[in-house]
């Protein structure tokens, strides 16, 4: 059993993509993020009113499989289901779909609660997840393993937090380590290859001020792919960690 299914059409503007037209990383994701808003705002769950219980949901992982990007000016549909829960985690997914109702992308996502207070996770309230009649699961849905930066061919660009990665949860917008992430990578190599899958995992907060490194590695696989590793650490801490596949256009 799923929960609800939202769904809200979308045309892709030109500030959502990059040089080559495309809709970046960093924009599908705010806007899928948007649509799930959208969702629990319709269902009583708005951000105000979980922050008034001291509460904020934040996201611990994704794992994105991309068939193609959205192009600017596209009309796409934007799909979302609540899945399920656990006592520390939910699980939504989130679909793009062309006009002719193709899927574009596909985005399993897992969410937690944070007390803002202590700024740890916390149980997941029934109450909270009730509207979205999400099933209710004892077993966790592990995502991908991330495989590691290999640490002795690694590329390192420093990042400095700054006020506008902030958002209003007041912690770094989780679509900002994307950008972290992809500009590590070589333009031109970017301009050759396209993007057809994504794991990445939060591990831990960065705060304004923060001096972060962005790192990289890259693999070939036997067929072809390649797959680069990424990590971002603050000091000595892990604070994110991903892979992004990618393949000849």
């Amino acid at each position: 059993m799923s929960g609800l299914t939202f769904r809200t059409n979308h045309q892709v503007r030109s500030h959502e993509c990059d040089i080559q037209g495309e809709m970046t990383i960093p924009s599908l994701i705010n806007e899928m993020v948007h649509v799930s808003g959208v969702q629990s705002a319709a269902l009583g769950n708005t951000e105000e009113s979980m922050l008034e219980k001291g509460l904020s949901w934040i996201i611990i992982q994704y794992h994105m499989d991309i068939k193609r990007i959205p192009k600017k000016d596209e009309r796409i549909m934007f799909e979302t289901e609540a899945l399920s829960y656990n006592r520390f985690f939910t699980y939504r997914v989130f679909r793009a779909f062309d006009t002719s109702d193709n899927l574009l992308v596909e985005v399993m996502t897992t969410f937690s609660i944070m007390d803002m207070e202590s700024r740890k996770m916390t149980r997941i309230d029934k109450a909270i997840v009730a509207p979205y009649q999400a099933e209710e699961i004892r077993s966790l849905l592990r995502q991908p393993k991330i495989q590691p930066v290999d640490e002795d061919n690694q590329l390192t660009m420093p990042y400095r937090v700054r006020y506008l990665d902030i958002d209003a949860n007041k912690h770094v917008n989780n679509s900002k380590y994307f950008d972290w992430i992809i500009n590590t990578v070589d333009m031109a190599f970017m301009l050759e290859h396209r993007i057809t899958a994504i794991t990445i995992k939060y591990e831990k907060e960065v705060e304004f001020g923060n001096m972060i490194d962005s790192s990289l590695s890259m693999t070939e696989e036997s067929n072809g792919q390649i797959v680069t590793a990424h990590q971002i650490k603050n000091g000595d801490v892990v604070a994110c960690v991903a892979n992004i596949t990618w393949e000849k256009r």
